[in-house]
């Protein structure tokens, strides 16, 4: 009778463990969205009109996602020697906005857009940025 009691308490511990192994796990995956805005130290109207109006956009449509962590916004200076290995990582040559979903690695790059809208339609570009965060949340 003790050795069945302590082969059921050895199996109740083993699954237990288990679960609590599952659940580490996917504490550890945490979907993040990582927002980068890149740029060198001198910047133009634009460069500075894609930073503010994305700010802009995270404070307006997404301060608890923020707040939560599951929104990180990175302010990368690419003339920094402490950001090569991101600059290397990322081909990043000039000023750029791009986002990296970190549970799926999707990179979804709004550059082009930015400098487009961010400065002559800066509600066109906030529209854009917020439905294209909400996508890749």
């Amino acid at each position: 009778m003790k050795s069945l009691l302590s082969v059921i308490g050895l199996v109740l511990i083993f699954f237990l463990c288990s679960i609590n192994m599952l659940s580490a796990q996917k504490a550890d995956t945490k979907k993040v969205l990582n927002i980068y805005y890149t740029h060198s130290t001198n910047r133009c109207a634009g460069c500075k009109a894609i930073e503010t109006q994305t700010k802009a956009t995270l404070e307006k449509e997404f301060e608890k996602e923020v707040s939560d962590g599951k929104i990180v916004f990175h302010e990368v200076n690419i003339d920094l020697k402490e950001n090569k290995a991101f600059v290397e990582k990322y081909e990043v040559w000039g000023s750029s906005l791009f986002m990296i979903n970190s549970a799926t690695s999707k990179n979804t790059d709004l550059t082009k857009e930015g400098f487009a809208k961010a400065r002559s339609k800066p509600e066109e570009f906030r529209a854009l940025l917020a439905k294209t965060i909400r996508e890749n949340l």
